[in-house]
């Protein structure tokens, strides 16, 4: 969730990932910011491919939706699209809609002084309440209060296509119950239409990650180039400093574990299971470097670096990437200890190598 995306935007500033440059990155910067939020009609989530957007902090709602709303009818003809509730009419324009994804869009104060309905943006959830009874009213605030009591940014997953650890395929999230401090729980939808209930008590922190995190993680890291670590990964596939790229993030469709999936250059594919208790980004820098390690390393020293050795002559930097961080160091007597090994450094360079 929100967590995951802000150490994954972290992440891409020290690594210096990003979208291509150029001039239509420059164009991006001068457009309107589109953010799909999530809707909610008395108090009941509306699953569709047509989301309401926040347009640089302004809430629209796609005209496709406002079916789905009692009191509301939209007449479209040659001269343009009206939209009349029990107060008044309004016929969209420049000022009151955005065209987005070829579907036209109406503002959402806009939608507000025709009568019909009542509402407001929740920015903790990041979706858009909207009521047309009592009931639907009562049914959304009830909604509103239990999502301030989440955890965290526990709140960002309402209305959201989320993915779960342990529990296989994606589920949406249609509702928050709020009993006490200590019973709340939420209501999920699998991909079959099967309804079930999260407990929070029972729930694990970082567990669940939104479809947006799995694309955000696809379209800025997917086929780019990584280095093993084989000091830093269990019982490694791979030749330390093995270049390899990272073919696609996903969630295993038998288990919903979050997966990286590397691909080698004689086209092997590893998959490897992302802790529920990590972040993405972390683990791949973890695991990987992002930028070649080879720095004016000599052939010799590479070789034995690729080996996972250490040989004399290397500098403390190239025995970091042979053997990764040392058990303890001893700046006085200058050595540093890997398991029973002592390796001697002189000028900044391993002197002796004793093994005891």
């Amino acid at each position: 969730m929100k967590k995951i995306v802000i150490l994954l935007t972290a992440l891409l500033l020290v690594i210096g990932l990003s979208y291509p440059a150029g001039t239509e990155q420059a164009d991006a910067a001068a457009a309107p910011v589109y953010t799909e939020i999530s809707t909610f009609i008395d108090g009941k989530l509306i699953i569709s491919a047509s989301k309401s957007v926040l347009v640089n902090g302004a809430s629209y709602v796609p005209v496709k939706l406002l079916n789905q709303i009692p009191g509301l009818t939209i007449a479209s003809a040659a001269s343009g699209v009206t939209i009349t509730g029990t107060t008044g009419s309004a016929k969209l324009n420049k000022d009151n809609s955005v065209l987005y994804k070829n579907s036209n869009y109406v503002n959402f104060k806009t939608l507000l002084k025709l009568g019909t309905i009542d509402g407001k943006y929740a920015s903790s959830a990041v979706s858009l309440f909207m009521w047309s009874t009592e009931e639907g009213k009562t049914k959304s605030n009830n909604m509103l209060y239990a999502i301030s009591k989440l955890p965290g940014t526990m709140g960002q997953a309402i209305g959201k296509k989320v993915y779960m650890y342990g529990h296989p395929g994606s589920h949406w999230v249609t509702d928050v119950q709020y009993i006490d401090e200590t019973t709340q729980t939420l209501t999920m939808q699998n991909e079959a239409g099967t309804v079930w209930t999260l407990d929070l008590t029972n729930y694990e922190d970082n567990t669940m990650y939104t479809a947006e995190t799995l694309q955000l993680l696809k379209d800025v890291i997917n086929g780019h180039a990584v280095w093993a670590r084989n000091s830093e990964i269990s019982n490694s596939p791979f030749k330390n400093m093995e270049k390899a790229s990272v073919k696609d993030f996903r969630s295993n469709p038998n288990s919903g574990n979050l997966e990286i999936i590397i691909r080698r250059a004689n086209g092997q594919e590893v998959n490897m299971n992302i802790p529920p208790s990590a972040n993405p980004a972390e683990y791949v820098t973890g695991l990987f470097y992002i930028e070649n390690p080879r720095n004016a390393i000599s052939d010799k020293v590479w070789a034995a670096i690729r080996e996972e050795r250490v040989i004399v002559g290397m500098k403390p930097e190239e025995v970091f990437l042979s053997w990764g961080t040392p058990d303890s160091i001893n700046e006085d007597l200058a050595y540093v200890v890997y398991g029973n090994v002592y390796l001697y450094f002189i000028n900044n360079k391993v002197y002796y190598i004793y093994k005891m």
